[in-house]
């Protein structure tokens, strides 16, 4: 669980924040877009140390390409999550009917055919692409949504996506000791919603493959489709023009694997595998400034 900030600056965070929240639901499509990749643009040059991480990222996956063409993937990510940022603001204002309405639905017959099987559905995605978004357009695709999140270390904007959350309908777990309230959920048939791709303590996951590279990783996305049988869907909700497009792949059941892919490392990994060729087709639109070989052998290496 995260610590809190220190009290004032809590409040000089929120206080922009009110600040900047009504220009940015009254701004247009394009402005919105040109200012946040400008805001996007000055987050890479105050947070040097996100991006340097960003950089080394880049360096340990994409070895065989130049200096140059790292640096642009990086910057062209930062503005990319500077455009999200301010599209995040002005979903949190608006009617989550609105919200989705801007958002194509691909093969959705896949997120169907997998609730048909009556044993619930585990969401894979990604902090990838606009996935709050995709989170929304979620809700109107499924009854009984449910997700795992950490606490803010700001109060007062946690409590705004509190209430932002509330009037989605979704179900929000804490991290902690989520692992029963999320098999509870799949006993109920809902659908789980999980972003796996962040690093986690080595006592807490299992070191395999991500883009190419052993990082700790969560096994409990595949830990519960196999205990609960439930089926494995992937989503991932891509940037496109003024709106975003909601595409599905999968879905992965458990029932139909062999005795060898029944295994949750073997499962991870595979779920690793598709996060990864997402990311590889548009390095751009993942969070790169996320310490994600934090831990590993391979992180240490490219710091040497």
């Amino acid at each position: 669980m995260s610590s809190r900030k220190p009290e004032w600056v809590q409040r000089l965070e929120y206080g922009l924040y009110r600040l900047v929240a009504p220009r940015v639901r009254a701004a247009s499509p394009e402005s919105l877009a040109r200012w946040g990749a400008r805001l996007g643009a000055l987050g890479r040059t105050i947070l040097r140390r996100r991006d340097r991480i960003a950089l080394r990222n880049l360096r340990m996956v994409f070895r065989e390409r130049s200096d140059a063409e790292r640096r642009r993937i990086a910057a062209e990510c930062w503005r990319h999550f500077g455009r999200q940022t301010l599209e995040y603001m002005r979903l949190q204002q608006i009617p989550p009917e609105e919200a989705i309405r801007h958002v194509q639905v691909v093969n959705q017959e896949i997120l169907r055919e997998a609730q048909q099987l009556g044993r619930g559905v585990i969401v894979i995605s990604a902090h990838y692409g606009s996935w709050e978004a995709g989170a929304l357009a979620m809700m109107s695709l499924a009854d009984d949504v449910r997700t795992v999140a950490r606490r803010l270390d700001n109060r007062y904007l946690e409590r705004d996506l509190a209430a932002t959350r509330g009037r989605t309908g979704a179900e929000i777990i804490n991290r902690r000791g989520a692992g029963r309230a999320l098999l509870r959920g799949l006993a109920e048939k809902a659908t789980l919603v999980l972003l796996p791709d962040q690093a986690v303590r080595p006592g807490e996951g299992v070191l395999v493959p991500f883009l190419g590279r052993p990082a700790w990783t969560t096994p409990a996305p595949a830990r519960l489709a196999l205990r609960a049988g439930a089926p494995i869907v992937f989503v991932f909700c891509i940037p496109d023009g003024p709106g975003h497009r909601l595409e599905f792949e999968g879905p992965l059941r458990v029932e139909l694997l062999s005795e060898e892919e029944r295994d949750p490392v073997a499962l991870t990994r595979r779920i690793n595998d598709v996060i990864s060729r997402r990311i590889i087709a548009r390095p751009e639109l993942w969070l790169w400034m996320h310490d994600r070989w934090k831990g590993t052998e391979e992180r240490e290496a490219v710091n040497e």
